[in-house]
């Protein structure tokens, strides 16, 4: 049985000035009871960290929650600073400044043990700090939110300005269910409110079941049209070019995805960087400068990749393909002949990439493929051999016979050639990896590309005589 996998959907709510008041209102004191949750169990925390996870939240609340069981306790001004706030609101901060308080801890153990993020320390490294500035409150259902209308509607129940919690008036929900089910009464797990410059938002956690991944030996012995990959090239002047290859090495589909919304707002955002870096001056090493313009281009940098990820998904699953195939560029630092194409080499995106489609390929239970990258571009898929590049044109390759072909393209028809030989069991053999020659100087031999996988499934299938399949390839 597969294991559950959570994602997050969400959407955007009409509310008019008054309830984005509320709220504001709102999220600031979540995040001031969050704040002063932290400071209470940075002082217990010897003793609360050792807590199993269900007593733990009653054992925090005692410190500083009175009731008439217990009219006193050790923190009073906690509790008259969280004022009314609903029961599952105050223990939604509990169990959120108990994760932060946490996860704080063993960054900071990591960090006295010399060590940051997974890598080693480097000289004048800051230590980790508590991260309770970026936190939203969860709403549990029927307490905190209320659903209507199929999901098209909600209620939420939010600080006013005369410090009384209630529910706000109908929010209209905004945007398509792709996840959520709108015929459900209620969500399975409490959404988070959002709040980010004026859009107010609801994300929505769903519960996927993804299905089983599909083995070598099945995929080997399913029919053509059941074994689909989809090969991905992240290119500079195309930002991916995909392609859907069947286990006989027939392309069924191709489709180029760019992101030209996202590199004029970098471009945007790069000359106001550029123009404020004029006049002051010549940056030094490891000055920070306009932190706050990069951190935007980064986010706009990982969100074209997850929408590039997007559509490269719902592509595979359009042509039933049961396997993503990337090039393994982890570690690859290019580099660029001018000014200009070193900046479009620095959003060249890869690894972000790959993390979204990984994220794909889990919740549509298939399988991510990383094959190696190096010769995917230089030889032709129809193993003529060698490519031309156009230098008027990069995007343009001359093969052998002197047909032209998009390069991008020519690449993963080559990345799915690789992916296909791993799934089919295709390996070199001993005259492929021993060479023709016996001279022992360096001798450029052609690599795997998608005529090899065409012709080992016409041998397998008998369709010609094994005289007749690629040289030096055998199952």
């Amino acid at each position: 049985m597969s294991s559950a996998i959570i994602r997050t959907e969400a959407h955007a709510l009409a509310t008019t000035p008054a309830i984005r008041a509320d709220v504001e209102r709102t999220i600031a004191a979540y995040r001031r009871a969050v704040r002063g949750l932290c400071g209470v169990l940075m002082v217990h925390w010897p003793q609360l960290a050792r807590l199993r996870s269900k007593g733990k939240c009653q054992a925090i609340e005692a410190l500083f929650h009175a009731t008439k069981q217990r009219p006193v306790v050790r923190y009073p001004v906690l509790d008259r600073m969280l004022g009314k706030m609903p029961s599952y609101l105050r223990r939604a901060a509990v169990e959120h400044a108990f994760g932060v308080v946490s996860s704080f801890q063993s960054n900071w153990s990591n960090f006295l043990d010399g060590e940051v993020g997974g890598q080693s320390r480097a000289l004048g490294a800051r230590g980790p700090r508590l991260g309770f500035s970026n936190v939203f409150p969860s709403l549990y259902g029927a307490n905190m939110v209320l659903y209507g209308n199929g999901l098209r509607s909600v209620q939420i129940k939010l600080l006013g300005a005369d410090g009384q919690w209630r529910f706000s008036a109908a929010l209209s929900v905004k945007g398509r269910f792709v996840r959520v089910n709108p015929l459900a009464a209620k969500l399975d797990l409490c959404p988070s409110l959002i709040l980010r410059g004026a859009k107010v938002s609801l994300a929505c956690p769903v519960e996927v079941r993804a299905p089983k991944y599909l083995t070598n030996k099945a995929f080997a012995d399913g029919a053509p049209e059941s074994s689909r990959v989809c090969a991905v090239d992240v290119g500079i002047n195309t930002a991916a070019t995909a392609a859907i290859v069947d286990s006989t090495g027939t392309v069924i589909a191709r489709t180029f995805l760019t992101c030209g919304r996202h590199n004029d707002r970098r471009d945007a955002l790069g000359a106001v960087i550029a123009a404020r870096q004029s006049q002051s001056g010549t940056v030094r090493r490891r000055e920070r400068h306009c932190v706050a313009l990069h951190r935007r281009v980064a986010g706009i940098s990982l969100d074209a990749a997850r929408s590039i990820a997007s559509g490269i998904a719902a592509f595979a699953a359009k042509h039933g393909a049961k396997a993503f195939v990337i090039e393994d560029l982890k570690g690859w630092r290019p580099k660029g002949p001018s000014r200009a194409m070193k900046k479009r080499f620095h959003r060249f995106q890869h690894r972000a990439l790959a993390q979204a489609l990984t994220h794909k390929a889990q919740e549509l239970g298939m399988r991510l493929l990383e094959v190696f990258a190096r010769g995917t571009s230089r030889w032709a898929y129809d193993g003529s051999g060698k490519v031309t590049r156009s230098k008027e044109n990069a995007q343009l390759a001359t093969f052998a016979s002197g047909k032209l072909y998009n390069a991008d393209l020519n690449g993963a028809l080559n990345i799915a050639g690789r992916g296909l030989a791993m799934l089919l069991g295709i390996k070199p053999s001993i005259e492929q990896q021993a060479g023709a020659g016996k001279s022992s100087g360096r001798v450029e031999r052609m690599p795997l590309v998608l005529a090899d996988v065409w012709a080992f499934a016409q041998t397998s299938r008998g369709a010609c005589h094994p005289a007749a399949s690629p040289a030096g390839f055998s199952a």
